[in-house]
């Protein structure tokens, strides 16, 4: 994705008009309906293998992001061998390219299938973060790792009430897609799947709603945040902005904070989702922002361990370090 070059005046982009805007949601949807009608004609096996196919083809290109991956790696892991680290980079987009697949199938016929390769391992750690919490509420700390859509669907599938914190895209029409494909499939009487999205700017309100109703915060917490929104903590060895509303709100409101992860199995067909332990968290964060800080770096820290046991399994397309600390910017 290339990045508009910097000018002394800033101009703020032209807003799209609506006959765009409808353009736009017209083709994805189109887009779309045309990637259900072909996966829809495909075994769980065969889809999974056109999507590998696809990713292998967009690294092969170089198409954008190819490069990024590549730079991102060498950052993190130094220390590792090029050639290992050209193995996680094309990892990466045969991950992609399944994914995707996965997420289309998730719409379709074959979703009990596909949600049947899920192993669950933990559901007594989620039980017992239940008990912990006052309202029952738990705030589950994940990333993009491993097929994330594909374990917000299988909670989903089991009964457990899940609301997941999202960064809104640019195309609305986006979000109605993979809301349909996390929580499609009806359940008795025609209602759809104990799902809810919150968009992140003004969640506050609903996050602790989410909570007092007993529900599942889902949180992927390996998102770069804005300056005023995050604080930094070391990922990678790098420092990294990293949003601490989430954290924050969970110690005001003395819930407990559950890491899960999702990972691809070796054989690229079935998964394991893990569910861990409730976090044995420092008390204090509500009042004590260094305390919060400590917080969110042993959070961070978890989901770093987890990404090193299968790098190329985590997004490195994303610019997790764009934002950097004020010493390190520009005058």
């Amino acid at each position: 994705m290339s990045e508009s070059a910097e000018s002394d005046v800033p101009v703020a982009p032209e807003p799209k008009s609506p006959t765009k805007r409808t353009m736009m949601d017209r083709m994805l949807l189109g887009l779309f309906a045309v990637l259900k009608f072909i996966f829809e004609r495909l075994s769980i096996d065969r889809g999974l293998c056109l999507g590998a196919c696809l990713g292998r083809l967009w690294d092969g290109l170089g198409a954008p992001r190819t490069r990024r991956v590549r730079e991102q790696l060498a950052a993190a892991l130094p220390d590792e061998d090029a050639v290992q680290r050209e193995v996680w980079a094309r990892e990466v987009f045969l991950h992609l390219g399944r994914g995707l697949a996965e997420l289309i199938l998730l719409c379709g016929r074959r979703r009990a299938e596909l949600l049947d390769r899920v192993q669950v391992d933990g559901l007594e750690n989620l039980a017992a973060a239940e008990r912990q919490s006052p309202t029952g509420g738990v705030v589950v700390v994940t990333a993009h790792y491993g097929n994330w859509e594909l374990a917000c669907a299988k909670m989903v599938t089991m009964g457990v009430p899940i609301s997941v914190l999202y960064r809104g895209r640019r195309q609305p029409v986006l979000d109605r897609i993979l809301l349909e494909m996390r929580g499609a499939g009806p359940r008795s009487g025609g209602r759809f799947s104990d799902l809810e999205q919150i968009p992140m700017g003004r969640a506050g309100m609903r996050f602790v709603r989410a909570l007092e109703a007993g529900r599942k915060v889902v949180v992927l917490l390996d998102q770069d945040a804005d300056a005023e929104e995050g604080i930094f903590v070391s990922f990678f060895n790098r420092p990294a902005s990293t949003r601490s509303g989430p954290l924050a709100l969970a110690a005001l409101r003395g819930v407990p904070v559950v890491p899960v992860f999702i990972r691809r199995s070796l054989d690229g067909r079935t998964h394991r989702f893990q569910i861990h332990p409730a976090l044995r968290l420092e008390s204090g964060a509500a009042d004590d922002d260094e305390i919060l800080r400590r917080q969110v770096q042993q959070a961070t820290a978890v989901i770093e361990a987890e990404i090193r046991e299968s790098p190329g399994q985590w997004i490195w397309t994303h610019r997790r370090w764009r934002t950097r600390p004020p010493a390190a910017r520009h005058p």
